[in-house]
């Protein structure tokens, strides 16, 4: 079995890196170089690790690029894997780690190549850190150190996703009880590093996330697609979908006794279902479809109450954290629910252990094939709002040093918009382009990335002067002046 992770884990990395230095998506990914860009304003941001970049490059003079971000990320899925083969260990109660659920736990998280590009984002850094508070969680000491050590990864996680950030904290208190250390004292060991950080930001940097958050969390309440019961409704229809397709499994399970019989029944179902909720052109949250009918199989397999008390806290705990992890978000769960999948896939495991080892095979087989697939898919052929990466062939220098390949009219296309802008350090871009003015060399004013109206009206109240690129998804205030450059595509 290890040789056959061995070798899925792999070629999973030869993609991986071998795609680092191609092609690029101009909205998501543009955004996420723009946090990592150490000159990029983030006025009223509310994701604030850009912080930790800038610290760094102050201190440093380091500056990340594309292909560094994405190789970041390959490193901390290396490292969540160690985190989870940890988790694993102490929840079994086995003596040494399994390098088995090491890559097994690397290949889960890599199926979150299906969806978003390739770069290092906060959807990644929440996955990277939460294993991380998983694995210590899991240690059944309670000294101090324990809970210094899950604030330094719970303040981290502020500045990734707050509302993760505040989930987490909570579970931290319930699930790490214990008589042995009073809840006050967990609460100073679980916040002084959060402040720590604040005041280094502070004081090297001139600003840190508290005051960032202070207008950042009216400006983005501002924005109807961030209302407070909207961010609830995103993740409640994940529930709603993952419950319907559950239960009608479950059922289907415990009513029909052929196997075939069975399949004849789940695969129409699960067909329709996944008809009904496709909203785009993606399909990843097929696999989120069946994730469901194979909750419900171990389900009617195995008597979840015959587990230990212990293995149930942590089964319900894994089950639950994919929507946890999705609060606050405003994409529908079903889109992005495959980032989290790894917890599931780890619970599983977890399952399987206990009451049918002799699964292990064909349970790895699945998930290796599922994820090489999906990092294939996702990642080279059809790689989010991008060409398939073997059309990217022309080199294209976006800083002093640093290039990437893009395909010819990509390339085209950024010199001319190169020459209407040539001499400006700043080029402003909506919506939803933060990545044109980041190949062009450049930054944006005030914020790394505006996605629609109601968001650039709040950063721009008094509206705006000067040159721009318009990408037309969303409308234009009547006062701004007309745009330099309408971008009708970037491909």
């Amino acid at each position: 079995m290890i040789r056959l992770l061995s070798v899925f884990s792999s070629l999973i990395v030869a993609l991986v890196v071998i795609a680092a230095p191609l092609g690029f998506d101009v909205s998501d990914e543009g955004l996420y170089l723009m946090l990592a860009h150490p000159q990029q304003e983030n006025q009223a941001g509310i994701l604030n690790y850009d912080l930790f970049f800038k610290l760094l490059h102050e201190l440093t003079g380091f500056h990340i690029g594309i292909v560094g971000l994405r190789i970041a990320r390959l490193v901390a899925y290396f490292f969540a894997a160690f985190a989870l083969s940890v988790f694993y260990k102490k929840i079994q109660c086995k003596e040494k780690l399994s390098f088995s659920v090491f890559l097994l736990a690397f290949l889960g998280l890599s199926t979150a190549y299906a969806f978003l590009p390739a770069s290092l984002s906060y959807n990644h850094l929440s996955v990277v850190l939460v294993s991380a508070i998983l694995a210590i969680l899991s240690y059944s000491n309670q000294d101090w150190s324990k809970y210094f050590l899950m604030g330094i990864i719970l303040g981290a996680l502020v500045y990734v996703k707050i509302s993760t950030a505040l989930l987490m904290s909570i579970i931290v208190l319930l699930v790490g009880k214990s008589i042995h250390t009073k809840l006050a004292t967990k609460f100073l060991l679980l916040t002084l590093p959060f402040l720590v950080f604040e005041i280094l930001f502070y004081f090297f940097l001139g600003e840190n996330a508290s005051l960032r958050l202070l207008k950042g969390i009216e400006l983005q309440s501002a924005r109807p697609d961030y209302h407070f019961l909207l961010l609830f409704k995103y993740t409640l229809v994940g529930v709603f979908w993952f419950l319907l397709t559950f239960g009608l499994a479950f059922v289907t399970l415990h009513l029909v006794r052929k196997v075939y019989l069975q399949s004849l029944l789940l695969i129409p179902m699960v067909g329709g279902i996944f008809y009904l909720t496709m909203i785009t052109d993606e399909f990843n949250h097929l696999f989120l479809l069946i994730a469901a009918v194979a909750w419900a199989v171990l389900f009617k397999k195995h008597r979840f109450f015959a587990l230990s008390l212990n293995q149930r806290k942590w089964l319900i705990l894994l089950l639950t954290l994919p929507f946890l992890l999705h609060f606050g978000s405003n994409v529908y769960w079903l889109r992005i629910g495959i980032h989290y999948l790894i917890f599931w896939i780890i619970a599983w495991y977890i399952w399987i252990d206990q009451h049918s080892p002799s699964w292990k095979p064909s349970f790895t087989w699945g998930v290796s094939c599922t994820s090489l697939f999906l990092v294939f898919y996702g990642l080279w052929w059809h790689p989010f709002q991008q060409k398939a990466l073997w059309e990217s062939t022309e080199t294209w220098e976006y800083l002093p040093g640093k290039t990437i390949l893009l395909s010819k009219s990509q390339v085209n296309q950024l010199h001319k918009t190169k020459e209407l802008f040539h001499g400006q350090e700043q080029v402003f871009a909506a919506y939803r382009i933060s990545g044109l003015p980041f190949l062009l060399g450049k930054t944006m004013p005030k914020t790394p990335g505006i996605w629609d109206e109601s968001q650039l009206k709040a950063h721009f109240p008094n509206g705006f002067e000067g040159m721009y690129i318009y990408y037309p998804i969303d409308s234009l205030p009547d006062s701004w002046p007309a745009p330099t450059l309408i971008l009708e595509s970037f491909e």
